[in-house]
């Protein structure tokens, strides 16, 4: 089963392969306010409280963006980003996975997230609802269903890592 994820132009994927957020060093804004801190040892032990071994974890979707002119957000983020693709059953059979959650919404700003543990079948790979991405009130991912793997060493390496290459937006 492929999976992709859109990281940032200029990441080091392609180099370090895929970092959970407790291997890298970068700004948890979207996390402080619901860790109540600004500390990064405080921000992982309230991911962790949401469900084990969420510091660890990497987010993926099941499907590339399908932007229909509904929201710039996802322009801009397609247009800002390169898009990696890995496939499930590699990092399964190679013991990298430790467990999968699906996070089927929350609210704005990514309060009362409701996540579910699955197995690699119940992964459900019906259309993305990206027509209800809306910026304006902060919906982004939080309306989109997506997955996150919960990783035994808190990366995927490198070699797992596919670039895809798609046509860019006008």
């Amino acid at each position: 089963m492929r999976l992709y994820h859109y990281s940032p132009k200029g990441n080091t994927i392609k180099k370090d392969g895929y970092l959970s957020i407790s291997k890298i060093d970068i700004d948890l804004k979207a996390y402080k306010h619901r860790a109540q801190s600004n500390k990064k040892e405080d921000v992982l032990k309230w991911l962790d409280s949401t469900f084990y071994g969420r510091s660890r974890s990497i987010s993926c979707l099941t499907e590339k963006i399908r932007w229909r002119g509904n929201d710039p957000v996802l322009k801009k983020l397609i247009k800002k980003s390169e898009l990696f693709y890995f496939e499930l059953d590699d990092l399964l059979k190679d013991g990298i996975v430790e467990s999968i959650w699906c996070k089927d919404g929350s609210d704005c700003k990514g309060c009362n997230e409701k996540f579910y543990q699955v197995t690699p079948n119940e992964i459900d790979l019906t259309p993305l609802s990206w027509e209800k991405v809306d910026l304006s009130k902060e919906l982004l991912y939080s309306v989109i269903r997506h997955y996150m793997l919960v990783l035994k060493d808190g990366h995927i390496p490198a070699r797992y890592m596919k670039k895809y290459r798609f046509f860019h937006l006008r």
